[in-house]
């Protein structure tokens, strides 16, 4: 029996393993690996932080979509090109070796915290479920300890809130954290309005260069609009346990500093013998074939996929293009299998970007049109609702999004598990 090994359960690896198992007959074992059992919607991520939508409407199983697959959860320890397997460690601290036929790489990206001394320990990443809910118990619990304490000084690192980076997710994280803590004031009246600060430090001169530079500049003036401290040309260059330095040489007493300049490839890929591009991305063919080796393919922002109509240019690593990358590859393996060429070639026009904004608005830019506002918001919530797997999804979500329109802020919080070992000593400085 032919095995096809599948490597991440992000959008590109799902949709390839689910088209390949669609394709393959009895006599191939699709087997998709990843170290959790469901897809991280990351769309969502920011909606979780901000406390609009429930986690789990972000955390499809990978079981349900990808149903002809084989799902084993497990850690990717080492692949192994020459001798054509991968190194697993299992849940219950078990190792396994898995022999392949072909492999499918989509092990995605992992946040960057290389320009900023600190960052790694104290910085706060919004990549998973797991940062999106750590990220929302933080800022609640800073405004616990605020809403007790009398030290002015120490209410201001408390409510002191830094955002690093000007792309989707330091942008969306920032507006759903600003719209979280202004509706949750309602329930702090020791806190006044004034109090919480926003500062968002993007490094670069524009906030959201992916999209129409008009449309940025509306994004810049929503947020100041509302009391976000923009430092457009600003960036983070040091983080403590209660402070953040700017590249202007500021620094800022702080306790949440939300980190999201950049990503990087998966480490692990710089084990393998495979060709890499500088920034550590795998080299493949407009087929997806990583060069040079004929059984190997790779999707989603661990590849540096070529715009076959633009020489020299690549594919921006997003979720919208890692989606339709994974079923050419899939077409390629089935016809390996099937002993025909692997002939498709991934040529894909981005139908357009979104961004939220929280306070119900949002910025759209979809193929000639530009959307801002209100519309943009509910264009957003719609292309994302369409686009998740089964029906009583969508209306579950659907309705968590009917009631975030009439009720209040939830600002409840759980601290538990990885949050206690990661949460800094803020209950002993506030008394």
């Amino acid at each position: 029996m032919k095995r096809v090994l599948v490597l991440g359960g992000g959008f590109g690896g799902v949709a390839a393993a689910r088209h390949i198992a669609a394709a393959a007959g009895d006599d191939v074992e699709v087997r998709l690996l990843n170290r959790s059992n469901f897809l991280t919607y990351t769309p969502f991520l920011a909606d979780i932080a901000g406390g609009t939508i429930a986690l789990v409407h972000a955390v499809p199983p990978l079981r349900a979509m990808a149903p002809g697959a084989h799902i084993e959860v497990g850690e990717v320890e080492r692949v192994d090109i020459a001798a054509q397997n991968v190194a697993v460690r299992l849940p219950d601290g078990r190792a396994e070796t898995l022999g392949y036929d072909y492999l499918v790489v989509a092990l995605g990206a992992t946040t960057s915290f290389r320009h900023g001394a600190g960052a790694a320990e104290f910085g706060l990443p919004l990549m998973t479920v797991a940062d999106a809910y750590l990220l929302r118990n933080r800022v609640l619990e800073m405004l616990e300890l605020a809403s007790v304490s009398r030290d002015a000084a120490l209410r201001r690192e408390l409510l002191t809130f830094v955002f690093c980076g000007g792309g989707f997710s330091g942008i969306e994280g920032a507006a759903a954290i600003e719209d979280l803590v202004h509706e949750a004031l309602r329930y702090y009246p020791s806190i006044g309005a004034g109090e919480p600060r926003f500062i968002v430090a993007p490094h670069g001169d524009r906030l959201l260069e992916q999209i129409d530079e008009r449309l940025g500049v509306y994004v810049l003036d929503r947020l100041r609009r509302r009391g976000v401290d923009v430092r457009l040309g600003v960036g983070v260059t040091e983080l403590t346990a209660r402070s953040a330095t700017l590249s202007t040489g500021e620094v800022l007493p702080t306790r949440t500093v939300m980190w999201a300049a950049g990503i990087e490839v998966n480490p692990l890929l710089a084990q393998c013998d495979l060709p890499h591009d500088a920034h550590g991305a795998l080299q493949v063919d407009p087929t997806l074939r990583v060069r040079d080796h004929d059984n190997v393919f790779a999707v989603g922002d661990c590849a540096a996929v070529p715009v076959v109509s633009t020489p020299g240019s690549f594919y921006a690593p997003t979720a919208q293009n890692a989606e339709r990358e994974g079923p050419v590859a899939a077409a390629n393996v089935a016809a390996l299998l099937q002993g025909r060429p692997a002939a498709a070639t991934f040529d894909y026009t981005p139908i357009g970007t979104l961004a939220s904004l929280g306070h119900r608005e949002a910025v759209a830019q979809l193929k000639g049109l530009k959307v801002a506002g209100l519309p943009a918001w509910f264009l957003w919530r719609g292309v994302y609702l369409s686009k998740l797997p089964r029906f009583s999804r969508k209306a579950q979500v659907a309705l968590d999004w009917a009631g975030d329109l009439v009720s209040p802020a939830e600002i409840a919080y759980l601290p538990l598990g990885a949050y206690m070992r990661a949460r800094f000593d803020a209950r002993s400085a506030a008394s």
